[in-house]
């Protein structure tokens, strides 16, 4: 299921958001975690005055099991205070895509663009052109032209290329660093005369889609299953298979067996790359089921964990058996010709998931930062601690943090600032914080010096594979914190300028970013 909208309190804060699906006994049998907080500036123009409105957007996209008959639905809203407030949902207002003829899901897809173009024309009206860009080419880049009814409309399509050889990248479509990734991978196989077959899920329309890049090709077709692109195998002269993510598919505990069943009808080399902890567990970011860092416990625990897992994509596994789960990865795993691996933490992690895979098979290769520029910021503003935070700041990346980490200010009454150079995932105090919206990487070093933040927080909750964020500052000679996992510690552990946080309470951090300001900048 995939939904977006936007709700808020005029007063209070909303701190998580759920729909839920009820019995006909009024009794809840699924529910579905929404990610909260997402920037709206269309409905913070229409309600002026409500601070609530600005982070008021919300986005639903997770799984039900196909069998779960309920007879309503209910968007579950807590407060800060603990109030909980259900807003009914209308069964008018679900569309089933499961049957939909080509042409109604055409329709589906106009209507959904209906809403974005309306949201567009709000970004015109406040001459917001980098996040209207931004938006339409994300949406615009995600869509499928036509659609493959079958195996044999794919070969033709690929014997009119001229190439070596086929590979096939399985990936998901949601941006970041993983997508980025992906696209240098396709350039360099571009220039050594391949094409390249992107396997992928479109979110918006619930729909796989087979991306086609080439010298004399870049186009998208959406398919109604995988199985086409396996039927096809055998003479497609497919020469590698990499597994990047599979993030947001559909029944992603398949892909494995989609993988290795490619691999024996081609006898392509495979090679995964280790962008994220899906293999580990459906919680990609190694989130409990109270969106903390689980640190990889027995599988006793995460029996007791996954079932009660709404965070991320974990609802799309709808077994929700980890036993499962690390079987069919594993067997993955065993079958690939070479695993990469970004840092030495990630590395740590799987093979503490795996016991059974030997350490020499996984090959660590950090990602190139040779396109950062070698320009260094010039720090004026060295008496006043001024925090900075770079990215698009959601759950995981530590919205939660920044957010608590305000309210730790305000309780001081000190005179601390926030700078987000991004934007983030939560109502914070706007006395405290402030977000510049979305950045242009050759802006960070001026963008830094403008605000007079002098001292960076990496807040992220969980244990990153690879951060360009905290390379690219480091890379500035910035001072930067960060908690004490995952890739960022790692690399900020041997930094001059780097510090490694010993708790997530509020408190402690700010006393340690305190310290860390007069150490680096007031101590002689």
């Amino acid at each position: 299921m995939f939904g977006f909208g936007w709700v808020f309190h005029p007063e209070k804060s909303i701190i998580s958001l759920n729909l839920n699906f009820f019995s006909t006994e009024m009794k809840i049998i699924s529910q579905i975690k929404a990610e909260y907080g997402k920037l709206r500036e269309d409905i913070w123009k229409m309600f002026t005055g409500t601070p609530m409105a600005l982070n008021s957007g919300f986005l639903l996209y997770g799984a039900v099991p196909r069998l779960t008959k309920f007879e309503f639905m209910v968007l579950e809203c807590t407060l800060v205070d603990g109030t909980v407030i259900d807003l009914p949902v209308p069964r008018p207002s679900m569309i089933s895509i499961d049957g939909l003829d080509q042409a109604n899901k055409r329709r589906l897809l106009i209507k959904q663009y209906a809403i974005f173009f309306k949201r567009g024309l709000h970004l015109v009206r406040i001459g917001n052109f980098t996040s209207l860009f931004e938006k339409i080419g994300r949406y615009l880049r995600g869509r499928p032209k036509a659609f493959l009814q079958n195996s044999t409309e794919l070969t033709i399509l690929l014997k009119q290329q001229k190439y070596k050889g086929l590979c096939v990248i399985l990936d998901h479509d949601l941006g970041g660093g993983a997508n980025q990734f992906r696209e240098r991978l396709i350039n360099s196989l571009l220039h050594n005369d391949y094409v390249a077959l992107i396997l992928t899920f479109h979110v918006p329309t619930l729909t796989y889609v087979v991306i086609l890049r080439g010298k004399q090709i870049n186009t998208r077709y959406a398919i109604s299953d995988p199985s086409i692109l396996l039927s096809a195998a055998e003479i497609l002269n497919v020469k590698n298979i990499f597994y990047n993510t599979g993030v947001s598919f559909s029944q992603p505990e398949d892909i494995p067996s989609f993988l290795i069943t490619l691999k024996a009808k081609t006898s392509a080399n495979l090679t995964v790359f280790v962008h994220d902890y899906f293999m580990i567990c459906p919680s990609h970011f190694l989130l409990d089921y109270e969106g903390k860092f689980c640190r990889i416990p027995d599988l006793i625990a995460c029996k007791i964990c996954l079932p009660n897992n709404n965070q991320g994509f974990a609802t799309l596994f709808a077994a929700r058996d980890m036993q499962m789960w690390r079987s069919n990865w594993s067997a993955l795993l065993e079958s690939s010709d070479e695993i990469i691996s970004f840092s030495n933490d990630s590395s740590k992690i799987l093979l503490k998931s795996y016991p059974s895979i030997k350490a020499n098979r996984i090959s660590i290769k950090p990602h190139k930062i040779n396109d950062f520029s070698p320009t260094f910021v010039t720090i004026k503003n060295i008496d006043a601690l001024c925090i900075g935070v770079v990215g698009m700041i959601g759950f995981h990346k530590g919205a939660q943090v920044v957010k608590s980490l305000a309210s730790e200010i305000r309780k001081r009454n000190s005179n601390i600032k926030i700078i987000i150079i991004g934007t983030i995932e939560a109502s914070c105090d706007a006395g405290i914080v402030q977000q510049t919206g979305p950045y242009k990487h050759d802006d960070l070093p001026r963008t830094i010096e403008r605000t007079g933040i002098n001292v960076i927080l990496f807040p992220s909750i969980c244990p990153e594979t690879f951060s360009y964020v905290v390379h690219e500052l480091v890379n500035l000679q910035m001072p930067v914190a960060s908690f004490d996992f995952g890739a960022p510690a790692e690399r900020l552990s041997s930094y001059s300028k780097g510090l490694i946080l010993n708790s997530m309470e509020p408190g402690t951090i700010l006393d340690q970013l305190i310290s860390f300001h007069q150490k680096i900048y007031l101590t002689k």
